[in-house]
């Protein structure tokens, strides 16, 4: 039985029509019918089909033209019906997206092998694509760790979003896992078989920022002796990652956005462009709003690349992440350092827990493989640890825990909404950030305005 299976028959001959559907009924089939384009694409937009049934002439629009758009629609589920089956058509409908080609009058036994085909053909690709994105889920996304419902609102939208085309500007403070973030998503995306590459743009001299980025012809500047690509050319059909992108230089910024607007990069001293098909992600650990408003980052292309948004919350403000990840990079050290650590004392994960981490996930990394590399054997106690754990620069009162960085930030930003009515444009000046930053603010530490 072929239930499952819903077909769309496009066909203007009315006996024809009536003819193939009671056919197709006959063999298990789901068919809706079309006598036109028109009719024919409102169904498309109505009724979700898995294969058009297509008859390239039809009373409302040119055969050809028909297929290509079908064929942009449902790449590869279309079955086309011609009177005119000439081999130069057939290769035609096939470039335009057609997956098989039948000439009338229709035989049953070949449409029903040429269905059959074609629906095998998308099982086997919707199972491909399937495997695909858990092989691409496993290879980015499993590898965050982390426990706290923050960081997994913030991995489900970052899910959503590399499934889109759309440019993500990524964000975060030093040693969030930016990079990270960026390879997942590109794992997960459909140009996960095609390159990454990843550009630092804090580390590119300013003189050679334009030649790194769209490449250079030989002859174009002293010790240019060959050709060189550049990083968008190479990552032509993948995706390129800006890393630190707010370091860029204005004038580079400017010729970074008419890439991004054109699809198209110029080489030094080339005398033509060259096409390019990228998804760009950006990242940064500035707040490009305020570096807008201060005149050191271009509007237009914060626009350009601000498409979609991932924010990546410090540790700090997702302490639930902290032992899971110590007990991660504690396995990891001991096998690269052969320690037999086993445990780590009750003490020791509580200042571990209550530091504030300013250098993120990076900055406990090291420390968990300085710890292992130190030689100690056995269990970690609150000995073992650095010395800014044990002897926090402010110690608490007895029995009262000192409030976390998080906790000031949220009590001084109530305190100043407080003063100034709730207004937020008056806070924001008075806070020295932007409104948009403070209204960042008061969703990260879910602060209610009265």
């Amino acid at each position: 039985m072929n239930e499952g299976n819903h077909i769309l028959l496009v066909e203007d001959d009315a006996p024809l029509r009536e003819s193939i559907r009671r056919f197709l009924q006959g063999q298990g089939f789901r068919v809706s019918e079309s006598g036109g384009l028109l009719d024919a694409s409102r169904r498309l937009a109505q009724e979700g089909v898995d294969l058009v049934l297509l008859d390239l002439t039809l009373p409302d629009g040119n055969g050809m033209d028909i297929l290509e758009r079908f064929g942009r629609q449902y790449p590869h589920r279309i079955v086309v019906l011609t009177g005119t089956g000439s081999i130069e058509t057939a290769v035609l409908a096939m470039k335009k997206g057609a997956h098989d080609f039948l000439q009338k009058p229709v035989n049953p036994e070949l449409l029903l092998l040429a269905l059959q085909r074609t629906f095998a053909y998308i099982r086997e690709r919707r199972e491909c694509q399937e495997l695909k994105g858990e092989i691409g889920d496993a290879a980015g996304f499993g590898k965050f760790i982390y426990r706290s419902e923050t960081m997994a609102d913030v991995l489900g939208l970052a899910r959503q979003y590399a499934a889109t085309g759309h440019s993500i500007l990524i964000s975060g403070e030093t040693g969030t896992g930016k990079e990270l973030m960026a390879q997942a998503i590109h794992a997960s995306s459909r140009r996960s078989g095609r390159p990454l590459v990843s550009v630092n743009c804090a580390s590119i001299p300013e003189n050679l920022a334009e030649s790194e980025l769209f490449g250079y012809k030989k002859g174009a500047f002293t010790g240019a002796f060959a050709d060189s690509p550049g990083k968008f050319l190479l990552a032509d059909g993948g995706t390129i990652l800006l890393d630190e992108i707010g370091e860029l230089p204005l004038n580079i910024q400017a010729k970074l956005l008419r890439v991004l607007e054109n699809g198209e990069i110029t080489p030094l001293k080339s005398r033509s462009a060259v096409r390019v098909d990228i998804r760009v992600l950006a990242a940064t650990n500035k707040d490009l709003e305020e570096e807008v408003q201060a005149g050191r980052f271009r509007a237009d292309l914060f626009y350009r690349i601000d498409e979609l948004k991932v924010h990546i919350p410090p540790l700090r403000a997702r302490r639930a992440d902290i032992l899971p990840l110590v007990d991660h990079f504690l396995g990891i050290a001991n096998l690269v350092n052969a320690r037999p650590i086993e445990s780590i004392a009750t003490e020791a994960q509580r200042l571990l827990a209550d530091y504030d981490w300013p250098g993120n996930v990076r900055e406990l990394k090291n420390t968990i493989f300085k710890i292992v590399a130190s030689g100690h054997a056995g269990a970690i106690g609150p000995e073992h640890l650095p010395l800014k754990l044990r002897h926090p620069r402010r110690q608490a009162a007895p029995g009262r825990r000192e409030p976390s960085l998080a906790e000031l930030e949220k009590g001084h930003i109530q305190k100043v909404l407080q003063e100034c009515g709730g207004n937020c444009t008056q806070a924001a000046a008075a806070l020295g950030i932007s409104r948009s930053s403070l209204y960042r603010k008061l969703e990260e530490l879910r602060i209610r305005r009265k």
